[in-house]
């Protein structure tokens, strides 16, 4: 079907630039917990020194003008971000199982889907380790692909949905 071609376009590029420029609030997360835990003999509450320093840490990572462009924007939403996580994968599910007419099923459009259901994870994933209060709660493999790797990620979904918007009918895309 011919929706479930330019929705995967669409949700490809958007993902994409969502992981590759937008804020990565995992980083975020567990700076705020290992700056702000109390050693023996402390208070709780954090000072005002503590706060200013994580508020900092945000602000020098976005150096790029791409990045400043899209700090404070509605990408930086994790509402937003969840359901763009939903939407993805299930545009990347529904594009194995509904081909576009002439079309080989499954290996036709097997790389934007892959890079919608791979988008879609990383997108879920952060949204759950944010909301999450137990730490280490991923194996490793999985922090390493869909956290440290979320750039990487990203880029493969914006090569994948211009490839497929440029190239239709080639096999794969």
């Amino acid at each position: 079907m011919l929706q479930f071609y330019f929705l995967s376009i669409l949700l490809n590029v958007l993902a994409g630039l969502v992981l590759v420029y937008a804020s990565d609030f995992t980083k975020k997360a567990s700076s705020l917990t290992t700056d702000i835990t109390p050693n023996e003999g402390e208070s709780e509450e954090p000072s005002e020194s503590d706060e200013e320093t994580v508020s900092d840490e945000g602000d020098s990572e976005g150096s790029s003008r791409a990045e400043a462009m899209f700090k404070g924007a509605f990408l930086d939403d994790m509402t937003f971000r969840m359901v763009l996580g939903i939407i993805s994968v299930l545009g990347g599910i529904m594009k194995l199982l509904s081909p576009v007419k002439d079309d080989i099923p499954v290996i036709g459009d097997l790389i934007p889907a892959l890079a919608g259901i791979a988008a879609g994870a990383a997108l879920l994933l952060e949204y759950y380790a944010v909301r999450n209060s137990l730490e280490e709660a991923f194996p490793v493999f999985i922090q390493r692909i869909f956290f440290e790797g979320r750039k990487y990620i990203g880029v493969f979904c914006i090569i994948a949905g211009l490839m497929h918007f440029i190239f239709p009918r080639v096999l794969f895309l």
